[in-house]
């Protein structure tokens, strides 16, 4: 039988908006990865106004920390919008359901990406990198989620931490180092690598995935390339610390 992805996508967006999960054993057990992002188009047709509108994407599940942490074992990606973008590095833990932090390297294009697409071509097309730091959460109850429900949950996006510093394309991200502190007690590691062994390469996985969905990668889109360490929850009160090597520091405030 086929899944209804749009009552689906209108279920899970109603979690979002209410800070509500959703039981798993409610949803189809039948969800292809096809039929999550099409529910995850159903998610975000529900969005309204311009402070709701996507201003890129977000790659995930591009670690093996990633996977191994959610039992997927491909990336995936959802959109960022407009609203979910915090400049000021603070977010309400009362408006998500079980948030995790996740440090990240993020491209802003300066031209348009069409498959086919290498890394150096990537490299090529970005006018700015940045370091931030992801907020996932899951709409689902107890992050049981599988490849499919977490596409559909919009790859589990929630908010998007901007840092201050940017750079060009100039810095070696393979072997670019973040260290990751809550109220100043190291929780993780990592290294550029971690993210399909370079981050631009996640931007050309998505350059090359987005036109099977009718999509393409446009000047102007943020792209984040995913985590370079596992999930790490965090809770109100407590203070994120993401230290990049060359790219600066990102210090969230989760309220």
């Amino acid at each position: 039988m086929a899944v209804d992805t749009d009552a689906l996508g209108e279920r899970l967006f109603r979690a979002y908006t209410e800070a509500t999960p959703l039981d798993p054993e409610t949803l189809p057990s039948e969800l292809t990865v096809e039929d999550g992002y099409a529910t995850q188009d159903a998610f975000l047709r529900h969005r309204s106004g311009d402070e709701g509108a996507p201003v890129g994407y977000k790659v995930g599940f591009t670690s093996d920390a990633v996977q191994s942490d959610l039992g997927v074992d491909a990336p995936a990606y959802g959109r960022v919008l407009a609203d979910t973008v915090r400049e000021n590095r603070r977010f309400e833990t009362d408006q998500l359901i079980e948030p995790r932090i996740e440090p990240e390297i993020a491209f802003l294009l300066g031209e348009d990406l069409s498959p086919p697409v290498r890394r150096h071509e990537v490299v090529a097309a970005t006018e700015l990198v940045v370091p931030v730091v992801e907020v996932v959460d899951s709409r689902i109850r107890d992050w049981d989620v599988t490849a499919a429900t977490a596409i559909a949950d919009n790859a589990l996006a929630a908010r998007l931490l901007v840092g201050d510093q940017t750079t060009g394309g100039d810095v070696d991200l393979t072997r670019e180092g973040v260290e990751v502190l809550i109220d100043g007690k190291r929780r993780a590691t990592g290294t550029g690598a971690a993210v399909l062994g370079h981050p631009a390469d996640a931007v050309a996985w998505l350059a090359e995935k987005l036109p099977d969905h009718g999509n393409t990668l446009q000047a102007g889109d943020l792209v984040s390339t995913g985590s370079i360490t596992e999930p790490i929850p965090v809770e109100a009160g407590e203070t994120v610390v993401a230290r990049f090597g060359s790219l600066g520091s990102v210090v969230a405030h989760a309220e």
